[in-house]
């Protein structure tokens, strides 16, 4: 648990406009929790539901209500740097992309990227239109700072345990605090950080290594928490196995099509992989059917 609140950074120029809040210059600088939650619960959201659901929930979570978490907005990202240059750092940025007559162009790009000279935060860039912007999220002088940002569409409903406001809420949790309830798909788990998974985003290694609905049925024989035993237990219910060449130190999956070229291969169980290696090697594996210790 951190010792000093997460900062979290919620960039979108689409907060509903109170005229009281115009009035007074609420939109023109820092916009602060309280402020945010009013707009959540008392303004018409339209199509982004999503998003004032997320504030709510980053509000009325028990980490907030503790003082680990400290949601600011701003409806732009130029109102933003007199605050980072003033020594307000954020550890977390959600970062549309779009402000007003920038369109998908550079100026959205230079702001990202001045984001993460500026700061060591991670930053999750959320907009509608998220195909759209591949182009200049894929560039070179992006590409430095990958491991620092993510790209989520607003409002995704796919596959996944989580949708991108899910995974955003869990990922800030998860730097406040590394225990509290979470929800899977609308069922409420219990998350406490384990030998396996440090906080709640990290299910996702086990969505994408199981799928969707076997986590959300093994949930339920596991009392809906996610702890060391019970992460144990999923693994060993599957019964699942990878192929192993200790001398090589060559994991394959069990359908790898030049495995008769690597012999000898013994098999090595999803848990045991995890054990020795870690989770990130088992995913590797599945993903790209072969890797190396």
């Amino acid at each position: 648990m951190k010792s000093s609140p997460v900062n979290v950074f919620l960039l979108d120029d689409e907060f509903p406009i109170i005229e009281d809040f115009r009035k007074n210059g609420i939109y023109n600088g820092a916009i602060n929790s309280e402020n945010l939650y009013h707009l959540a619960i008392n303004s018409e959201w339209n199509h982004l539901l999503d998003l004032q659901q997320l504030i709510k929930d980053v509000v009325t979570s028990q980490a907030c209500k503790e003082g680990l978490i400290n949601l600011v907005g701003f409806t732009s990202p130029l109102l933003a740097f007199p605050e980072i240059e003033k020594g307000l750092q954020p550890d977390v940025v959600i970062y549309d992309w779009e402000y007003f007559n920038s369109g998908l162009g550079p100026d959205s790009k230079n702001w990202l990227l001045e984001i993460l000279n500026k700061t060591n935060a991670f930053v999750f860039v959320y907009s509608k239109r998220r195909d759209e912007i591949l182009q200049f999220v894929n560039s070179k002088e992006l590409n430095v700072f990958a491991p620092r940002f993510q790209l989520f569409l607003k409002s995704s409903k796919d596959h996944s345990l989580f949708t991108s406001e899910e995974f955003i809420l869990q990922y800030i949790l998860g730097c406040a605090s590394n225990s509290g309830k979470i929800k899977l798909q609308g069922i409420e788990v219990e998350f406490t950080a384990n030998d396996y998974l440090a906080k709640a985003s990290d299910i996702l290694y086990l969505d994408r290594i199981f799928g969707r609905n076997y986590i959300l049925e093994e949930i339920k024989k596991v009392d809906f928490s996610i702890n060391t035993a019970s992460v144990e237990k999923i693994f060993n219910d599957s019964n699942e196995f990878l192929l192993f060449n200790e001398a090589k130190g060559i994991l394959i999956t069990t359908t790898y099509p030049l495995k008769d070229s690597l012999s000898p291969l013994t098999e090595i169980k999803f848990i045991d992989v995890v054990k020795k290696f870690s989770i990130s090697k088992l995913e590797e594996t599945l993903e790209r059917g072969i890797s190396f210790i």
